[in-house]
């Protein structure tokens, strides 16, 4: 598996029906998401009411430019929808007590974060605190 994610964290925790409103949008886009007409095997959720998740298995096909552009265009129009800013790269999830909050990047979180620049699931399972 040849796996590309995106993460967009809100900068607001969302409500029940705002979460549900963008997992039915995230499921019909994900449904006919494609790269130059190759269907894309993807999935997509909202994680803990505080992110939008994506994923494309990019064996089969890579995610395009253009693809890319069409989930970008789909979060940014939910975050009208919603009034939420999903594009701020200064809001991180960080978890505390059993519970993933939103909070302002800082050096001080910065061992925290789950980033790019992990080689190993066991490295992100364990910030993860999986």
């Amino acid at each position: 598996m040849d796996l590309r994610t995106w993460i967009f964290v809100a900068n607001r925790k969302l409500t029940a029906i705002e979460s549900a409103q963008v997992e039915n949008a995230l499921q019909d886009f994900v449904g006919t998401w494609s790269s130059h007409g190759t269907p894309l095997k993807a999935s997509a959720f909202c994680f803990e009411q505080a992110a939008i998740v994506v994923s494309a298995d990019e064996f089969v096909a890579k995610a395009s430019g253009c693809s890319m552009d069409k989930i970008t265009h789909l979060v940014r129009a939910l975050g009208q929808q919603l009034n939420v800013d999903f594009f701020d790269r200064f809001n991180v999830l960080s978890k505390e007590d059993n519970s993933w909050n939103i909070v302002r990047y800082s050096q001080e979180i910065h061992a925290q974060c789950i980033s790019a620049s992990m080689v190993s699931l066991e490295e992100f399972n364990k910030k993860a605190g999986n």
